[in-house]
């Protein structure tokens, strides 16, 4: 039953306007008929009982009686005029006995009128008009007496009675309708046409889809956007909002429903307001939104030259900061492993050869010297860093730096005991990967190659410091020095320092450097104790 009710748009629209305008024209034309009709017999009840009344009068009806029935020639040219001019009517002269003595109706087509109908006329002198049928014909029927003044006295000798055929006026009446009945055919196709046309514009504005198929996939297309995690939000041309899901509402904290609402009513971050209403396209734009960090992407709906809406998608960059955290953990153990692996490998060779030389002595030299250098590192690390995840980094850097031929030092006067919980290992690999991989880079084209870090919890802070002996920042890196993507260092590079700053901030601390040209430069972190 469902599959034979789904018709197309088309078929529906044509059924439903033609089912309309007949509805229509039958309901006019049926309110016409019948005004029409009444209105019609009125007319003829008024012409009916007029004519009676006025031949009740003729001077030739009145001689007719004062003469006691001679004068009859006056009296048949009298019925001669009636008949040429009478058209749909028949007169009836009737004696008191209702006998007729004259008439219209010479085809005998009306028989034995009812006598009862003319009783009121003889006895009381009134007249009336009646709808009745005589001789099976529907008639309107006139009677009014003929009243003879003799002078002294004045007396009903009789009775006027004409009677109007029904049956033509009811054939005027329909010949109107067939008028109307081809005007409303004419109305009919042009609706029909009409319909046709709109069905056709219809189609094209829905891209010829069905009601049924735009039902479905408005249904499938809520639900998709209700169940991703990516804010999406919609914003006509007029400023309000025509679509926002679940996680937009949840990510700009907004509670009620917002569609059908103006942007500007729901939210009040200006520099959002401010993307949002732009006419260009936007990618990854990184806001402060309510102690948020929002990434947005947006693209305008231009439409012949103009905008006439913007959709935006929002992402909560803290998600995306635990997936790069948690892609630097696993870069980071990478690294250490791989040039640990190097580095020792290097190491065994040169024990190898030795050995193979048969320089045991040297070997022997050279392994116990190997161990010391590692022994005093590890030593001052685990002695005066007691919080493992910085020893991990440390350790690490210790070994990159050997591979790289770098002079890594740990400052010996470094203390550290305590770091707030809040501070992740994520947000270390961050923070000090970044300064000290920064400081590797900057030292490897110099002649000395040393790189120095010290750390100390003494106070209400946490200092963090790496210092390296590189050709220092030129006064035209300084103010792009923690922007997004800018660097010296070629493409795809100034994302480090950046992150730092980010994650810096993010725990309430602050950064600073001092740095001198061809002496070298210091990065210092602050970040609280207490959170």
């Amino acid at each position: 039953m469902k599959k034979f009710l789904t018709v197309s748009l088309k078929i529906k629209i044509l059924g439903l306007v033609i089912l309309l305008i007949v509805f229509i024209i039958g309901s006019l034309s049926s309110l016409y008929i019948y005004m029409k009709l009444n209105d019609d017999i009125e007319k003829a009840e008024e012409l009916t009982l007029q004519t009676a009344k006025t031949l009740s009068y003729m001077p030739s009806l009145h001689d007719y009686y004062e003469s006691n029935n001679n004068k009859t020639k006056k009296l048949a040219i009298l019925m001669d005029q009636i008949k040429n001019q009478g058209g749909p009517m028949t007169v009836f002269f009737q004696n008191r006995d209702g006998s007729i003595f004259a008439s219209t109706d010479h085809t005998h087509l009306y028989n034995n009128l009812k006598v009862e109908d003319t009783y009121k006329a003889l006895t009381f002198g009134s007249y009336s008009v009646i709808q009745t049928t005589e001789s099976n014909q529907k008639v309107l029927k006139a009677v009014v007496p003929i009243i003879i003044d003799y002078g002294n006295y004045k007396k009903i000798d009789g009775a006027v009675v004409v009677l109007y055929d029904l049956s033509t006026l009811y054939a005027a009446v329909w010949d109107d309708v067939k008028k109307v009945l081809k005007a409303s055919v004419f109305i009919l196709i042009i609706g029909v046409l009409g319909s046709y046309l709109l069905a056709n514009s219809i189609r094209k504005d829905t891209l010829n889809l069905e009601p049924h198929e735009i039902a479905a996939m408005f249904r499938e297309r809520s639900a998709i956007l209700q169940s991703v995690k990516e804010g999406i939000l919609a914003v006509d041309e007029k400023g309000f909002i025509t679509m926002m899901n679940a996680s937009a509402r949840y990510l700009l904290e907004v509670d009620e429903q917002a569609e059908g609402k103006r942007l500007s009513d729901v939210i009040k971050e200006n520099e959002l307001l401010e993307i949002l209403n732009g006419n260009e396209k936007q990618i990854n734009i990184e806001i402060q939104y309510n102690e948020k960090i929002i990434i947005i992407n947006t693209q305008p709906i231009i439409e012949e030259g103009k905008r006439i809406g913007i959709v935006a998608s929002f992402r909560d960059r803290t998600e995306i900061k635990h997936m790069v955290d948690a892609l630097s953990e696993v870069k980071q153990y990478s690294d250490d492993l791989r040039a640990q692996s190097h580095e020792f490998t290097n190491k065994l060779y040169a024990i190898l050869g030795l050995l193979q030389l048969g320089k045991n002595d040297k070997a022997i030299e050279y392994i116990k010297s190997e161990t010391h250098v590692h022994t005093i590192e590890e030593d001052l690390i685990l002695t005066k860093i007691h919080d493992e995840r910085v020893q991990a980094i440390l350790l690490g850097k210790i070994a990159q730096a050997s591979e790289k031929k770098i002079d890594f030092v740990i400052d010996e006067e470094s203390s550290l005991t305590y770091i707030p919980q809040e501070v992740t290992l994520s947000s270390l690999i961050i923070i000090l990967g970044n300064l000290i991989n920064n400081a590797f880079e900057a030292v490897k084209d110099s002649v000395e190659k040393r790189v120095s870090f010290f750390v100390t919890d003494i106070g209400n802070e946490i200092i963090f410091e790496v210092s390296d002996s590189g050709p220092g920042i030129n006064k035209e890196m300084e103010h792009q020095l923690f922007q997004k993507g800018l660097s010296s260092k070629g493409k795809n590079r100034g994302y480090g320092l950046f992150n730092v700053k980010i994650e810096v901030e993010s725990l309430r601390g602050i950064i600073e450097y001092s740095s001198d040209v061809g002496k070298g430069t210091v990065f210092t972190v602050f970040l609280p104790k207490v959170s």
